[in-house]
């Protein structure tokens, strides 16, 4: 598991890039596992910030690799499609994610290669998510409001999740028609029944706490958010819902 930071910024925040590179640097000072600081952009037109900061001739330098003074990883390039090629091994990468959104940067997540995480939002709404899920550290050391990490499911919602996390193929998620229906019916279930059935704090405690890979704790959002909006979906049963609430419920109660 690796570990998680933010920093506070949005939009063209030139310091904040400076302040996270100076921070990896810091980091690997204590942990000399790290070989790498991955900058990780979109496309490879995305570096206007570091063009701003260091020059052209320097961006140039950095898609090759770059060693700065008194710090011993190298400094490098990558765009999400490169890293995805490339980011097998142990880990030994400290990944600086430049403007990407919460479900990019979840992908990283996944990353044997990836030890720590520093997320530099585009705009802070876009990556909250991922902040709230894994309750990320802010870098500057400022405390945070409560509302920096998703609150926990209802019991009963624990229940229905970690029912369906031992009923399905984690490999597959949802894709087999079975499991998918087991879904389709669960999640119809908690719609009628709970209170409030919501897909950001279902989907977050299925990655931080049943270890979802994120595409397919995706689908779960995904049909959440379908009821939710008054619209449904074929597939699950349709008779006998209350059973499975009334048995999730007995359970939270012993």
């Amino acid at each position: 598991m690796n570990t998680k930071f933010y920093l506070k910024a949005e939009g063209n925040d030139d310091t904040a890039y400076q302040t996270a590179m100076q921070f990896a640097c810091e980091l690997s000072k204590k942990d000399t596992e790290i070989k790498r600081v991955v900058l990780l952009i979109y496309t490879k037109i995305n570096t206007g910030w570091f063009e701003r900061l260091y020059g052209n001739e320097m961006v140039k330098k950095l898609f090759s690799g770059v060693r700065f003074k008194d710090c011993s990883p190298l400094y490098k390039f990558e765009t999400t499609i490169t890293y995805k090629n490339a980011h097998y091994g142990y880990p030994q990468d400290i990944v600086i994610c430049c403007g990407l959104d919460s479900d990019d940067i979840f992908k990283i997540d996944e990353y044997s290669s990836t030890k720590y995480i520093i997320a530099i939002p585009w705009l802070k709404k876009n990556t909250d998510k991922w902040i709230k899920t894994w309750n990320a550290k802010n870098i500057l050391g400022k405390s945070e409001s409560p509302d920096e990490k998703f609150p926990e499911p209802t019991a009963i919602v624990k229940k229905a999740m970690e029912h369906l996390t031992n009923h399905i193929n984690m490999f597959t998620g949802i894709g087999h028609p079975n499991d998918n229906n087991l879904a389709k019916t669960y999640i119809k279930v908690l719609h009628k029944y709970e209170n409030e059935l919501n897909a950001d704090i279902v989907y977050s405690y299925l990655i931080r706490e049943l270890h979802w890979n994120p595409r397919h704790a995706k689908d779960i959002e995904k049909l959440i958010n379908t009821l939710n909006q008054g619209s449904f979906f074929k597939g699950g049963e349709k008779i006998g819902l209350q059973n499975y609430y009334k048995q999730w419920k007995e359970e939270c109660e012993k």
